[in-house]
C-alpha cells in the first residue's frame, strides 16, 4: 500500500497518509462497508491496527488505493480511499496454513550496537468451497500473533551525567527507575463469511469478523524497534482491543441493464487500556514516571450502516445513483491528570533534577514557575451519538470509443452530538463572553454539517485512438469526517458533574505575591511536597484545590482554574479541492511510461487555540522582541478564573502539490514498477485530532505558521520488481528512498510564557525561525523475498518463504529529543537565533559537547531505523 505513489505512513498515528493529507483523513472500506475506526479515527483498531491486524490476511483477495480523484460513489476523505475485497468460497474446496517466524536470533543489531528486533510468530490459515453447489458457498479464515519485544527503561540524558549532591535525590530516583522489561503484543482475528447464488439474477453474502488484542506494557511504545524508552514502567499500561463486525450485501440484476446493490452492517470495537500503577504523573523533559496521564481509560463505539445503489446502463451512459447512512455511537471512561500531573517545562537536566530535589538552589520540590500541577476534577464519562447521510448520482458517459467522462455529484451531512452544558458556573463565564480576539464561544452547541455538496468530473483519452496512450484529468471538492473523540471534551466539559475537566495550579495570584508556585501554594494547606519522597508523591483531591483557592483569599469556587474544550460556532469538516492531469504511453511491448501532476488544496482543517491568553506584550530588554504572554510572571488570563480555553477550530489549511513519474514492465521472467514523486507540502497546523495541546508560537498571529508541512517530504524514490525463475523460484523486492521530514527546532523553554505550544528561535528583532525550518534525514529501504514451490499433486503444493528487511541494514537513524532540536545551549540568550547554533549538539549523530562522558559517541535521544531482519516462513496450500 505505501508503494503507491503520494502514500506515505503519517509519522503523528502511523495511518496511512494519501496526497499530503492526515492520516485519520483516509477513508477505509472492506467489501464497500466502512472500516475506520468511528472514536480516534484511522483505520478500525485506531493505533493498535498499526501493530495488530484486525482481519486476517488470508481472507484478502484484493485491494484498491485510489490517492486522488476518485469518483462521487465514494466519500468522508479529503485524500484518497482504501478498499479491500474480501474472498468467498467456490464450488471447488481449497485452503491454506502457513507459519512464519521472525525470531529475534535472525536480526541484526541496529547501529547503536543494540538487540533492536522482537520476536514474532504469525500463524493461521483459509478453507473454502461449496455448501451447496452452485447455490451456496462457504470461506473462513483465521491468524494469530505473538509478538515478544525486550524493552528497557533508559533516560538517555541523564547518560553521562555527573549530578551535584543537591541534585543526587533526584538522579538517583530516575535512575532506580531505569529497568528492562517485556511488552508484548498478541493478537487474533478470524472471518467468516457466505455467499448465496440464489438464482441467476441474485447473490447474497453475509461476512462476519472478529479480532481481539493484548499487548502488556505498550501503552509507552515510542519507536516500537528502538529498545529503550523514557518513560517509567509505572507510566505504562496494558492495551486491549476487540472488534466484531457483520456486513450483508445483496446484489440482484433487476433487468440487463438495471443492477441494485445493498449493502449493511454493524460493527462494534471495544477498548479496554488499563495503568500499570496509579499515582500522580511527573513529566520532564528527561522522562515520566506515574500513572500514564490518560489512564485508566475504557472506550467502546458501534456503528450501524446502510447504503443502497442502482446502476443503470443506457447506449453510452453508465449512471449509478445511491444512498447511505451511517449512525455511530461511542461510549468513554476518560479523562486526563487522574491522579494529578507534576510538569516542569525547560529542558535543562540540572534545573530539573534541582527542581525535582530538596535542598540546593532550589531549596523546595516543584518551588518554581516553571512547574504546573493538574488534576481531574469530573466523573470521566462521555455517551453520545453522531449520524452521517450520503447521496450521490454520477455517469460515465462514452462520448466517443476513445473518450469517456466521469461526472457526478455527492451530497454529505453530519448530526453531530449537542452538549451536556448545564453547569451554570462555566457556561456563564464563557458564554456571551469577548476574548481579547475580537470573538465568542458558545458551550451549548456542536455545529453540524449540512452543506457539504461535492462536485466532481474526470475524463479519459485515447489522443492515438490505439489503446497505447491515455490522458487522464479529474477535479472535484472532497470532505472529511471529525472523528468522535475531538467531540467528547466539548460535550462533558460543561455538564454539571463534568466529564474531563481539569484544574491547574499555580491559581494566577498578584504580582508580587510570593504564593506563585506549586510548592508553596500547597504547602498553604499543610501540603509539604519536601516531606514526600518522589515515588510516593501525594495524591491531591478536588476539595483540597478548593482549599488552596480559599487559603489565598479567592472566590471559593470548584472550577477555578480548570481547562474546558469548546467546538467553535463555525467548525466545519476538512475540505479539499482537488485537480490532477497525467500522461501514460506504452512505448514498447509491456514498457509503459507515465506522467502525473496533482493539486490538493485543503482547508476547514481542525487545530486547537487557546482563546484565555492576554494580549502579548514587546519586552524593552528583548532584543528578539518576542510576544510575550507573561502568565508565568503574573499576567492575568481575560478569564481570570480559568485556565486554558481550548477552541477545536477549523481554520487550518493546507497545500500539497506533487509530479509522479511512473514506469512498468511486463515481461514472461518478470515485472517490475518503479515511481519518482517530487513534491511539497505546506501547512500552517499538523495537529492529527489531538485531544489537548498547542502547536502554534503565537495565537494571535498565525500567518507565520504557514510553512513546511510535517509530512512534506520533497523526493520518493519507490517500487517493486519481481523475477519468475526456473524450477518454481520466484524472487521479488521492494525498495523506497524518502528525503527526510521536517523538523521543527525550539529554544528550549516556554519563552514567550503563553504556557503551550512550541517557541522558535528569532533570526532577528520581530523575525521567528519559520515553523519546521530544518529537515532530518533520509530514509532507504532495500527489502527481499525468496519462494520455492513444490507440488505436491494437481491442486497442493508448499511453498517456503524468506524474507529480509533493510537488507543492507541502513541505519536510518531519525533526529529526535531536544537534545538535538533545541538551537541554543542552556542558559538560552533572549537572541537565541541571531548567529550560528550553541548548543553542540543541533542536528547531531554524535555527541559533540566538550564535557560529556560520551563525546564522539551516537546520541541515544536519537531514532535508529529498524535493523535488517530476516523472517522465515512455509504455506501449504490445497
Amino acid at each position: 500500500m505505501i508503494l503507491t505513489p503520494t502514500a506515505q505512513v503519517d509519522t503523528s498515528r502511523g495511518q496511512i497518509s494519501l496526497a499530503g493529507q492526515r492520516g485519520i483523513n483516509t477513508n477505509i472500506s472492506v467489501d464497500g462497508a466502512d472500516y475506520n475506526q468511528p472514536f480516534f479515527g484511522g483505520i478500525r483498531g485506531g493505533e493498535r491496527s498499526n501493530f495488530a491486524f484486525t482481519i486476517p490476511q488470508e481472507s484478502i483477495q484484493e485491494f484498491q488505493v485510489v490517492a486522488s480523484g476518485y469518483t462521487a460513489e465514494f466519500g468522508r476523505s479529503s485524500g484518497g480511499i482504501v478498499n479491500a475485497v474480501t474472498k468467498s468460497g467456490t464450488n471447488q474446496f481449497s485452503g491454506s496454513a502457513f507459519f512464519v517466524d521472525r525470531d529475534k536470533g535472525l536480526a541484526s543489531k541496529n547501529v547503536f550496537n543494540q538487540n533492536a528486533a522482537p520476536t514474532q510468530k504469525q500463524f493461521g490459515g483459509s478453507f473454502g468451497g461449496p455448501v451447496q453447489k452452485d447455490k451456496v458457498f462457504f470461506f473462513a479464515a483465521y491468524e494469530q500473533q505473538k509478538v515478544t519485544d525486550p524493552r528497557a527503561v533508559l533516560f538517555d540524558t541523564l547518560v553521562g551525567f555527573n549530578p551535584t549532591a543537591d541534585q543526587r535525590e533526584a538522579f538517583d530516583y530516575y535512575k532506580s527507575l531505569e529497568t528492562p522489561f517485556d511488552a508484548t503484543n498478541d493478537a487474533r482475528a478470524f472471518l467468516g463469511r457466505l455467499d448465496f447464488q440464489l438464482n441467476t439474477a441474485n447473490r447474497l453474502s453475509v461476512r462476519y469478523s472478529h479480532s481481539s488484542n493484548q499487548a502488556l506494557n505498550a501503552t509507552s511504545v515510542g519507536n516500537s524497534l528502538f529498545p529503550t524508552l523514557t518513560t517509567a514502567l509505572s507510566n505504562n499500561g496494558t492495551e486491549k482491543d476487540s472488534t466484531n463486525t457483520v456486513v450483508g450485501q445483496f446484489t440482484s440484476v433487476l433487468t440487463p441493464k438495471l443492477l441494485l446493490e445493498v449493502r449493511g452492517q454493524y460493527s462494534k470495537e471495544t477498548r479496554p487500556r488499563i495503568a500499570n500503577v496509579e499515582a500522580p504523573n511527573v513529566t520532564t523533559n528527561i522522562g515520566r514516571f506515574g500513572t500514564v496521564n490518560f489512564l485508566s481509560t475504557t472506550q467502546y463505539d458501534w456503528r450501524g450502516q446502510g447504503a443502497a445503489n442502482l446502476t443503470w446502463i443506457s447506449g453510452t451512459h453508465t449512471a449509478k445513483f445511491g444512498a447511505e447512512y451511517n449512525h455511530v455511537f461511542a461510549n468513554q471512561t476518560f479523562g486526563f491528570n487522574q491522579h494529578g500531573l507534576f510538569s516542569v517545562s525547560g529542558t535543562n537536566t540540572a534545573t530539573i533534577l534541582d527542581i525535582l530535589s530538596v535542598a540546593g538552589p532550589i531549596a523546595n520540590r516543584f518551588d518554581n514557575t516553571s512547574v504546573t500541577y493538574l488534576r481531574q476534577i469530573g466523573n470521566l464519562l462521555a455517551e453520545y451519538g453522531t449520524d452521517e447521510i450520503a447521496v450521490f448520482a454520477q455517469d460515465a458517459w462514452k462520448i466517443r470509443p476513445n473518450l469517456t467522462v466521469n461526472y457526478g455529484l455527492r451530497w454529505e451531512g453530519a448530526k453531530n452530538p449537542a452538549p451536556q452544558a448545564d453547569n451554570a458556573v462555566l457556561v456563564g463565564r464563557v458564554a456571551g463572553f469577548t476574548f481579547p480576539n475580537g470573538r465568542q464561544i458558545d458551550p451549548t452547541q456542536i455545529p453540524g454539517q449540512w452543506s457539504q455538496f461535492g462536485p466532481r468530473l474526470g475524463f479519459a483519452w485515447d489522443p492515438g485512438n490505439d489503446a497505447k496512450s491515455v490522458v487522464r484529468g479529474y477535479g472535484g471538492i472532497y470532505y472529511a469526517r471529525t472523528p468522535a473523540l475531538l467531540w467528547a471534551g466539548a460535550f462533558n466539559n460543561f455538564r454539571a458533574t463534568p466529564g474531563d475537566l481539569s484544574v491547574t495550579l499555580p491559581f494566577a495570584v498578584p504580582a508580587g505575591n510570593p504564593n506563585n508556585t506549586v510548592y508553596k501554594q500547597l504547602l498553604l494547606i499543610g501540603v509539604d511536597l519536601n516531606k514526600s519522597p518522589l515515588g510516593s508523591l501525594p495524591e491531591l483531591t478536588p476539595a483540597q484545590l478548593t482549599q488552596v483557592a480559599s487559603a489565598l483569599g479567592l472566590t471559593i469556587d470548584p472550577f477555578r482554574g480548570a481547562n474546558p474544550t469548546v467546538i467553535d460556532t463555525d467548525f466545519k469538516n476538512p475540505r479539499a479541492y482537488q485537480a490532477g492531469l497525467g500522461y501514460e504511453r506504452q512505448v514498447a511491448t509491456g514498457v509503459t511510461l507515465g506522467v502525473e501532476g496533482v493539486v490538493v488544496k485543503t482547508d476547514h482543517l481542525q487545530r486547537n487555540r487557546d482563546f484565555n491568553e492576554p494580549l502579548p506584550t514587546i519586552r524593552a530588554n528583548d532584543p528578539a522582541q518576542r510576544p510575550f504572554f507573561g502568565l508565568n510572571s503574573g499576567a492575568n488570563r481575560p478569564i481570570p478564573a480559568l485556565g486554558q480555553v481550548t477552541v477545536r477550530e477549523s481554520t487550518a489549511r493546507s497545500l500539497y502539490q506533487a509530479a509522479t513519474l511512473s514506469a512498468r514492465l511486463q515481461r514472461r521472467w518478470g515485472q517490475a514498477n518503479v515511481f519518482y514523486v517530487l513534491s511539497h507540502s505546506k501547512s500552517d497546523d499538523d495537529n492529527e485530532r489531538d485531544a489537548g495541546g498547542f502547536t502554534y508560537e503565537n495565537a494571535y498571529n498565525l500567518d507565520p505558521e504557514y510553512a513546511d508541512a510535517r509530512l512534506d517530504r520533497r523526493h520518493q524514490f519507490n517500487g517493486n520488481v519481481l523475477f519468475f525463475l526456473p524450477w518454481g523460484f520466484d524472487v521479488s523486492s521492494a525498495f523506497a528512498i524518502r528525503s527526510g521530514i521536517p523538523i521543527d527546532v525550539g529554544v528550549g523553554s516556554d519563552a514567550n510564557q503563553d504556557r503551550g505550544g512550541p517557541d522558535r528561535p528569532y533570526s532577528a528583532a520581530g523575525v521567528p525561525f519559520k515553523r519546521n525550518a530544518f529537515r532530518n534525514r533520509a530514509v532507504k529501504d532495500l527489502s527481499v523475498r525468496a519462494q520455492k514451490s513444490f507440488k505436491l499433486g494437481d491442486r497442493q503444493k508448499i511453498v517456503l518463504t524468506a524474507e529480509a528487511f533493510n537488507i543492507f541494514n541502513f541505519d536510518n537513524i531519525q533526529y529526535a529529543g531536544s537534545t538535538v532540536t533545541n538551537y541554543c545551549a542552556a542558559p538560552v540568550p533572549l537572541d537565541c537565533g541571531f548567529s550560528a547554533p550553541t548548543n553542540p549538539n543541533f542536528l547531531s549523530l554524535r555527541d559533540k559537547n566538550p564535557s560529556s562522558s560520551r563525546l564522539g559517541q551516537y546520541l541515544l535521544n536519537n531514532n535508529p531505523g529498524p535493523p535488517r531482519q530476516v523472517q522465515l516462513g512455509v504455506r501449504f496450500q490445497f
